[in-house]
């Protein structure tokens, strides 16, 4: 289509030379003939003016053919959004030349804001991604349209395997999260996700996008800050009571030994010598107790390095070698950790799956893989399963006889400290437990 005009403007160029020039040429050459000019001399002007008119229509024509050609293709640049096309003044200012500095400046100031917007969506992006709150977005059809890291690790999505969310047009119902939708605005629930559960607040918003309407879910896990609520409380209540029982205690079982051993051996004694003995011991228990209460709300800040988790998992295998394990990866997995903590939770969890097997049956298996910008270990064993999955988290309930009911919150706790997550679950694909751990690093 461009070309087209363009010839049709050449010859409407033409046309307008032609026109301007012939009438002049034909009186000149009227005149020669009326004054008995040499024919010769007649048909060389005749020549020169003709070929002098061609050779400025052509200059012409090739002039402003290019000055045009310019324009068209700094506009088709900008229609295309390619803006770091500039165009070349030519000659004098004259219009075409002004039009040509207009349009420069109008390309630049649009690569500027296309710049700008770029950068707000590179941020935005950034914050969506890595805000520490799941982000849904629906279209009208109850497709997914939008999702963050956040929610995708909530609802175990692998964004790296699917080439991003838009290749995923999953339904609410697919989700398995269509009932969420009528939950309280802004209110906290109870909920199972597949890769962890607790306490969520769930929020809607309600858009527009090309006129048709669309919907965004924000869910934010409130289980750790209401945890750390929990946490300041303990601890400023155990300040005071561990003080005043640890006074009390230390001089009961002070006396009761004494005594003990300043009673007579005689037979009619050994009711008051068990009865002190006894007193003697719950002191003891008592005092253990509140300092196990002391060690569980005092957990150190951890001190990360950069190193490879399953070089520690495999320096912890020694400790089980009655135990048959598997490690299903064999990929390095580093991240910043507290290597302290992260053995005393590795160990916590295999000790306790080590317990929940007879001594003579079942395995344990280990794997890790990196998704969505974390880490996800998990510890699966053959044993019964979880019981009572209500009170797994609470302090000191235990169903083990020489237990102490802190191992698995103290667990959940290093986790945390690790920005990531603990959750022990009944496994799906057969008999037994799971654990899964989620700690945020990359694939190195």
């Amino acid at each position: 289509m461009t070309r087209m005009n363009n010839r049709s403007l050449e010859s409407t160029q033409r046309r307008l030379l032609l026109a301007a020039s012939i009438p002049g040429v034909v009186m000149l050459l009227t005149i020669m003939i009326r004054e008995a000019y040499s024919g010769y001399l007649v048909a060389l002007v005749a020549l020169l003016f003709t070929a002098l008119i061609g050779y400025c229509a052509l200059t012409i024509s090739r002039r402003l053919n290019y000055q045009l050609d310019t324009l068209t293709n700094l506009v088709e640049a900008m229609a295309n959004d390619d803006f770091s096309m500039r165009g070349k003044r030519f000659g004098k200012d004259d219009a075409l030349n002004h039009l040509i500095d207009i349009i420069n400046g109008l390309s630049e100031s649009m690569n500027q804001q296309r710049l700008e917007v770029r950068q707000q969506q590179y941020l935005l992006s950034k914050v969506i991604n890595n805000i520490d709150v799941g982000i849904i977005a629906f279209d009208a059809k109850e497709q997914l349209s939008f999702i963050n890291n956040t929610a995708a690790r909530l609802l175990d999505i692998d964004l790296a395997e699917s080439q991003g969310w838009s290749s995923k047009r999953l339904t609410l119902n697919e989700l398995s999260i269509e009932s969420i939708l009528s939950c309280p605005q802004n209110g906290v629930i109870e909920w199972q996700f597949p890769t962890r559960s607790g306490k969520f607040q769930i929020r809607q918003e309600r858009y527009f996008e090309n006129g048709q309407p669309q919907f965004l879910l924000f869910i934010t896990d409130v289980s750790q800050l209401l945890r750390g609520e929990e946490y300041k409380a303990w601890q400023n209540l155990l300040r005071v009571v561990s003080h005043e029982i640890n006074n009390t205690l230390t001089p009961i079982a002070s006396l009761s030994q004494v005594l003990r051993q300043l009673l007579p051996v005689e037979p009619e004694f050994r009711d008051v010598d068990d009865g002190l003995k006894i007193i003697e011991e719950r002191a003891g228990n008592l005092k253990t107790f509140v300092e196990s209460y002391r060690k569980l709300t005092t957990l150190p800040n951890a001190d990360k390095q950069i190193l490879d988790v399953a070089e520690i998992i495999k320096k912890l295998l020694p400790l089980f070698e009655h135990r048959q394990i598997e490690l299903v990866s064999s990929k390095p997995a580093v991240l910043p950790i507290d290597p302290v903590l992260m053995e005393q939770l590795l160990i916590n969890v295999l000790k306790n799956a080590d317990e929940a097997m007879p001594e003579d049956l079942g395995a344990i298996a280990i794997s890790w893989q990196f998704r969505n910008q974390y880490l996800i270990i998990e510890i699966t064993d053959e044993g019964p399963g979880i019981s009572n999955p209500d009170n797994l988290f609470v302090p000191f309930y235990t169903t083990k006889p020489h237990g102490t009911g802190i191992g698995l919150t103290l667990c959940r706790q290093i986790a945390e400290a690790h920005d990531g997550y603990f959750v022990l679950e009944n496994r799906t694909d057969g008999k037994g437990g799971r654990v899964r751990i989620t700690l945020p690093g990359r694939e190195r």
